[in-house]
């Protein structure tokens, strides 16, 4: 035996194939020792043990063995054929997988929020816009706050249905502040006002307490671009700021008369 020449034992201790598999692909000559030693054990060359890589990577992406060996003796392609062909399965396997982790990233994101909802009622009640798409900064934010809890114990709750009415409502405000802004009417103008707490009670009854001060926090994620419940700036450039100036001046006015009150 040649320094160039292996036994099965070995080629199976360096691949970590076993020799009943050895023995069985050279039964059905799909991978044929090229060498027998004088007692006639089976003795692999480099070209063997290059024929076996090629094996095992069909093996892997889930090929048969009459496939393989069938590819394997098409005389069109040559080995730097195999190569990239092997080469474009293994990163469309790639491509699969990392799609496959993606969305089992979005249903975990899902989970933190406590959305209960199924990926396709997600789909039907809002389309492409992802409730689940920043639950991982919203965490970062509010995680372990007590309006965070609030938040997932009550989303946790709500039925296809709610969230169809949620989403309608949420529609139904956006609609008209954008309706402002295209129409000229001052952020500060009382009518505007008013519908930014209009937007400030639908998150406190809908998701968690929502005071002045928690809504002045949602209005600065809003003009930074974050996608807290919708970005703004989607529906017309310019939407988040006017959102945001609405909910400070509307908080000011709160805050105003809470003061005079006081007084």
């Amino acid at each position: 035996m040649t320094s160039l020449e292996h036994t099965v034992g070995a080629i199976a201790e360096l691949t970590g194939i076993s020799v009943r598999t050895l023995h069985h692909y050279d039964e059905i000559g799909l991978l044929e020792p090229g060498e027998r030693s004088p007692a006639g054990y089976r003795l692999y060359s480099g070209d063997d043990l290059r024929r076996l890589q090629r094996i095992l990577f069909y093996r892997e992406l889930d090929f048969d063995l009459d496939t393989i060996g069938a590819i394997l003796a098409d005389p069109a392609r040559t080995d730097a054929d195999r190569l990239r062909e092997q080469r474009e399965l293994l990163t469309a396997r790639i491509d699969r997988q990392q799609a496959m982790v993606a969305s089992i990233d979005k249903e975990l994101d899902a989970r933190r929020l406590g959305l209960t909802l199924t990926p396709q009622e997600r789909l039907e009640i809002f389309g492409s816009t992802r409730l689940e798409d920043n639950a991982a900064r919203a965490e970062a934010q509010w995680g372990g706050s007590e309006l965070w809890d609030q938040r997932r114990r009550r989303v946790a709750a709500y039925s296809a249905q709610d969230w169809a009415r949620i989403r309608d409502e949420q529609a139904d405000i956006h609609r008209r502040l954008l309706d402002a802004m295209a129409a000229g009417v001052p952020a500060d103008d009382p009518a505007v006002m008013d519908l930014a707490e209009e937007h400030r009670l639908h998150m406190h009854r809908r998701f968690h307490d929502c005071d002045h001060e928690v809504h002045r926090t949602l209005a600065k994620a809003f003009l930074a671009n974050q996608r807290i419940g919708r970005n703004y700036d989607d529906m017309a450039p310019g939407l988040s700021r006017y959102v945001h100036d609405a909910i400070m001046a509307n908080a000011d006015r709160g805050d105003g008369a809470r003061s005079q009150s006081r007084g």
